[in-house]
């Protein structure tokens, strides 16, 4: 339908609309055109010729910046570095001072891990042009980088300089009981942000005393937040006693949640005590759903690891 649109008025001058909080006038043959390039670009497998070339054609508005979104999705995992390198260098001329472009050019070089003092360049510029999350993130990912380049002393200042970024987004002195951090942050805690750079860097002191038993003493009515600080220290496989004891006590907050079930039997493995491992997991696959298949076929290879790791002991 969109295509005959585009075929009654191929110029676009026949009727024009509002899009997005703007209210950006734009032709109808513009909104086609554009929901037939992010039809293709959002396909399996995806064409990023019909986005590419409608981002050539019109000039700036919301539109446009939202198909240059659609296209850094893509260009930040997909598609050749040349590819990606080029659209990123079009897409940062055009829009300079658009955090966005910036952090979606970071995306792509830290996937390519390389070229490492360019993602540098790019993460600060970022971080000057952004706040709140954006900031947050854009030192994450500067620290990611120094980490690349082997410098841990400069991840960890900028770890450092994350916390302070997101020390205005936790709760306030006072908040009721269960309250989660206020947005830019959007309910995700920074603290495992930083945690993550100080346990790469190899300050495992820094990791615990932002992201220790403290932590989750303080959280320890904060279901989700609590849950997160098991399954962070269950994948390092250290700071273990105090995973349980976060584990139990999201179990004793949602006793039927598969997943506090599971992560409790994550821990438990790790740990070695493959008993009460085994007792866990057939509790969380006894509460899974059936639907997605993934969720009781992932505890069954749980499971199955357990009791092999059972038998090996």
């Amino acid at each position: 339908m969109y295509k005959q649109l585009i075929a009654l008025d191929p110029e676009g001058k026949k009727g024009t609309t509002e899009y997005g909080r703007a209210k950006d006038k734009v032709s109808y043959t513009q909104l086609a055109e554009y929901n037939v390039a992010n039809g293709s670009l959002t396909a399996r497998p995806p064409d990023t010729g019909g986005m590419l070339a409608f981002v050539k054609k019109y000039p700036d508005s919301q539109i446009v910046k939202d198909g240059y979104a659609g296209l850094s999705r893509f260009f930040g995992r997909q598609g050749t570095k040349e590819d990606a390198t080029k659209f990123f260098e079009g897409y940062t001329a055009r829009f300079p001072q658009e955090g966005q472009a910036v952090s979606g050019w970071v995306t792509r070089i830290l996937f390519d891990k390389e070229p490492v003092d360019k993602g540098i360049e790019l993460a600060q510029k970022a971080i000057a042009l952004g706040g709140g999350r954006s900031a947050v993130m854009g030192y994450q990912n500067l620290a990611r980088l120094y980490l690349l380049k082997g410098d841990k002393a400069k991840a960890v200042e900028a770890a450092d300089q994350l916390v302070k970024a997101a020390a205005p987004m936790t709760p306030p002195a006072g908040a009721p009981a269960g309250a989660v951090p206020a947005t830019p942050m959007a309910g995700m805690a920074p603290e495992p942000l930083a945690a993550q750079i100080y346990v790469d860097a190899g300050k495992m002191d820094k990791a615990l005393a932002i992201y220790g038993p403290d932590f989750a003493a303080k959280n320890s009515k904060i279901g989700p937040l609590l849950s997160r600080y098991v399954q962070f220290w269950a994948g390092q496989g250290t700071n273990l006693d105090s995973a349980l004891a976060a584990a139990k006590t999201v179990v004793g907050l949602t006793p039927d949640a598969y997943s506090a079930h599971s992560s409790l039997a994550n821990v438990l493995e790790k740990m070695k005590n493959y008993p009460e491992a085994l007792k866990a997991a057939e509790k969380a696959l006894s509460l899974a759903p059936a639907n997605p298949p993934q969720a009781k076929a992932s505890i069954q290879k749980m499971i199955d690891n357990i009791k092999a790791a059972t038998e090996k002991k």
